[in-house]
C-alpha cells in the first residue's frame, strides 16, 4: 500500500492534468476510469457514427472528461491550479471546446447540449469565484445535484451525449472549481 501512495514527478507537458507531483494511486485511478468509461462510451456509440474520425474525437472527449473528473479531485491537480491562477483561467476558458465538440458530434441535440453546457459553465464560474472552500463545496454540490436530473429531462438526447454532459457537470463545478 505504501507504494501506491508514493509521489512521482509528472513531466511538465502533463502538469495541467496531474500537477507537478501525483501519487501512484491517483494516477492509476484516473487512467483506469478514463479507459473504462471511454470503452463504455465507444461501445454505446457503436452505431452512432459512420465516420471513423468522429468516433476517435468521441473517444478523446470521453477519455478527457472521465479522467478529468477523478484527476480534478486529486491533491496534485488541485495544488497545481491553486498555485497557478493563470493556468486555472486558461483551463476554464478551454472548456468551451468540449460542448462545441459534443454539439458537432450530436447536432440534433444542439439546444439541449448548449443549454446544459452553459448551465455547467456558469455554475463553474460561480463556484470558482467563492474564496472559502467550505462554501464552494456546498454550492458545487447544489449545482451538480440540480443539473443531474436536468440531463434526463430531454428524451431526444442520445445516451452518449447524456453521459458526456453528466461527466462535464461533475468535472467542472464539483471536481475542478472547488479548491479541495
Amino acid at each position: 500500500m505504501k507504494t501506491l501512495n508514493t509521489k512521482v514527478s509528472i513531466p511538465s507537458p502533463l502538469h495541467e492534468f496531474h500537477g507537478k507531483q501525483a501519487s501512484v494511486i491517483d494516477l492509476l485511478l484516473t487512467y483506469i476510469i478514463a479507459a473504462f468509461t471511454t470503452i463504455v462510451i465507444l461501445h454505446l456509440a457503436d452505431n452512432a457514427f459512420t465516420e471513423i474520425y468522429k468516433f476517435l474525437i468521441l473517444g478523446i472527449l470521453a477519455f478527457d472528461l472521465s479522467g478529468g473528473v477523478v484527476s480534478n479531485f486529486t491533491k496534485g491537480t488541485t495544488t497545481y491550479y491553486r498555485e497557478n491562477p493563470k493556468a486555472r483561467t486558461i483551463f476554464i476558458a478551454l472548456h468551451v471546446i468540449q460542448p462545441l465538440a459534443m454539439i458537432w458530434l450530436f447536432p440534433d441535440t444542439t439546444l439541449v447540449i448548449a443549454t446544459l453546457s452553459i448551465y455547467t459553465l456558469l455554475a463553474l464560474l460561480i463556484v470558482n469565484s467563492i474564496q472559502q472552500p467550505v462554501n464552494q463545496r456546498v454550492l458545487a454540490a447544489f449545482f451538480t445535484t440540480l443539473g443531474i436530473p436536468c440531463c434526463f429531462l430531454f428524451e431526444e438526447i442520445h445516451v452518449v451525449a447524456q453521459l458526456l454532459l453528466l461527466l462535464f457537470l461533475v468535472k467542472l463545478p464539483l471536481a475542478f472549481a472547488v479548491r479541495w
